[in-house]
This record gives C-alpha cells, structure tokens and sequence, in this order.
C-alpha cells in the first residue's frame, strides 16, 4: 500500500533530514508533522527555514499532511487564545504546503467516573468557524480529530454541519469511537467525503469498566477491526492515508523495550502491505 503515513509525535530530538531518512528507508511517503521545537517544527521558524523545510520534502518526494497542533477548542473562554494559535499554525502549514491543521475538541479525560467542564456549543462552533474563515485565505484546511466528546462520526456529522465551512473535514483515528461505542459502519457513513485522513491505532478494552481509553497495542495484536475498517472505506471511496499515530509520548504501554519506532513502524508497513494484497 502506498498510501501509508505517519505522525512525527514519537520522534522527538530528530531532525527534519533524520526523519525524511526513515521514512523513505521504510516504505512511507507522507508525514503528519507534529508542532514543537522537540520536533524540529514550530511556528517559531524563519521563513528562510520553513523554506528550507519545504524543500527538504519536496526534494525527497514526500507529501506533508498535516501539521499536528495542540489546538483544543474547549466551547469557552480559552478559545480565544486557541484560535489566535491556530492562526500562527495556519500560516505555518500554508508555508510548508500541508493540506491542514489537526485539532481537537472538547475535554481529555480517560475516565467515565471523573467530571469536565462544561461545553458550550455555540461557543464552539463559533470558534471553529473563526479557524476555518482564516484558514481559507491560506487554502489550508482544519482537520478535527474523532477524540473526547466529539469521537464519534454521529457528533461529528452534526457539528460539520452546523459549521457549515468547506475546508473543515476529519481526522478518522480508528479507536475513539469504538471506544465511545460507535461501530466503524456508523462512523463511516457520517462522515462521508469529510474523512481527509485516517489514524491507525489498535488494543484493547482495560479491565477497568471505568476506563474510557484502551490499551494500546502493536497494529494487528489488538482488537480493532482494521481490515473491516479498511475494506468500508474502499467502500465508501476513501483514497486517503492511513497514518501511524505511535503515542510513545503519552502512553506508558508503549514506553518499553520493543515499541521502539524502528521496531514498530516497519512492521506497521509490512502489515499494511499484506492487508491491501
């Protein structure tokens, strides 16, 4: 499959040349670029370096989907602040000729017996659409992730709808909603055409009934459908990416001998490929 991708999240202190290496030594041929300077990315950068950052993947033949940011429109006051950032992002993506700005809504929150703050979702949507009318000056597009409250195609189809903007789509990571309960059936038919780019991710359900997030696992040892997953969208005429999103960074599970990005990103292309036979 050559449609395989992955998020620069797990390779921190590499630099741009070291990352375009292995991606090109192990089969990938786009990257989703995570914003920080622990990721040799950030709205910080020059433009003589994000013209030379441009170049760099350009010259190698490999296609930026993204920029991964920490946008999270909450539904209230903070928002203000996350759009002025994604203002910064924005322009970032436009200058290195990514198709979008990854963002997130709502809460985080990895137990059903905690408490979160209330949404506004009138506020929310207002601010989506404020991300999206700047955006579109840049020809840049915003990519909600299915995460927190907002997981599932359902929710989703309801909120592009009520944003109503062109450049707004999804980022369809595989294991939210079925975490939130939603089969990949359903979240496919909501979300239609608005699927711009698919996560990978696979594990299990933690023993504790409390728990929102699973663990995760290597991709093909959990149990995630992966090759129903894929086989709907074909389906549903998605031609896409599927990126590895490897939360080395976030998820003790992966922080052992073993889930090492040389180990794992390798076999994640192997497994693709044979799924795609």
């Amino acid at each position: 499959m050559s449609r395989l991708a992955f998020s620069t999240l797990p390779f921190e202190g590499w630099s741009l040349p070291e990352m375009i290496m292995f991606a090109q030594r192990n089969g990938f041929s786009a990257l989703e670029l995570r914003e920080g300077k622990e990721w040799s990315v950030t709205v910080d950068m020059s433009s003589a370096e994000r013209w030379k950052a441009s170049q760099l993947f350009e010259l190698a033949g490999l296609d930026i989907l993204d920029i991964g940011s920490n946008v999270c429109f909450k539904g209230r006051d903070t928002d203000y602040s996350m759009v002025e950032h994604f203002k910064k992002v924005a322009r970032l993506a436009h200058d290195l000729k990514a198709h979008g700005v990854r963002v997130f809504l709502g809460n985080f929150n990895d137990r059903r017996d905690n408490e979160v703050p209330e949404i506004s979702y009138e506020y929310m949507i207002a601010s989506i659409r404020q991300a999206c009318d700047y955006a579109a000056f840049l020809q840049v597009q915003v990519w909600i992730e299915t995460h927190n409250e907002f997981a599932t195609g359902k929710l989703l189809r309801k909120l592009l709808d009520d944003v109503n903007r062109a450049n707004c789509a999804v980022i369809y990571d595989i294991i939210h909603p079925i975490e939130a309960d939603e089969s990949p059936a359903d979240t496919i038919a909501h979300l239609g055409e608005e699927c711009a780019l698919v996560h990978m991710k696979d594990g299990v359900p933690f023993k504790d009934p409390m728990k929102i997030d699973w663990e995760y696992k290597k991709v093909g040892e959990g149990a995630i459908p992966i090759a129903e997953i894929i086989s709907l969208l074909n389906q549903a005429g998605y031609r896409g990416y599927y990126s590895l999103e490897w939360e080395t960074k976030w998820r003790k599970e992966l922080q052992i001998t073993g889930m090492e990005p040389e180990v794992i990103f390798p076999d994640y292309v192997n497994y693709m490929n044979a799924l795609s036979v």
